[in-house]
């Protein structure tokens, strides 16, 4: 398992094949946001699997907890995810590298689809501090 980027910004993300750039391979990013964070609302181009480890998370109008999961097919939107006062650590698991980087979100024109490695991001996306 290689990791594909370094700590910092609130995330790692760990490639689950030996060339950490393989945009086919599974992946898992450990996300820890902080107290209060809003994670705003989207979908990814993949699978996903998400299970919270630390802190808690509101979602559709509930609190979830370490061990709780939520799951997403490909293109279907979910958030805005909250975290509690405490911040919250999930582990996500991706069907592939590429649906990590590659989200759809809403506009005012309608779901349009963002690259965060190009630099495109959301306008209500709010990087974690």
């Amino acid at each position: 398992m290689a990791e594909a980027a370094p700590r910092g910004a609130g995330t790692r993300v760990f490639v689950l094949a030996d060339d950490p750039g393989d945009d086919d391979a599974p992946a898992v990013v450990m996300l820890a946001m902080p107290p209060n964070y809003v994670l705003f609302r989207h979908a990814h181009v993949c699978h996903r699997f998400e299970v919270v480890v630390r802190g808690s998370l509101s979602v559709d109008g509930r609190t979830l907890g370490p061990g709780d999961v939520m799951t997403a097919s490909p293109g279907e939107l979910y958030g805005p995810h909250v975290a509690g006062p405490e911040g919250c650590t999930t582990a996500e698991v991706f069907g592939s590298l590429d649906g990590v980087f590659r989200v759809l979100a809403p506009t005012s024109e309608g779901i349009r689809e963002f690259d965060f490695r190009r630099g495109e991001l959301p306008e209500d996306y709010e990087p974690l501090a």
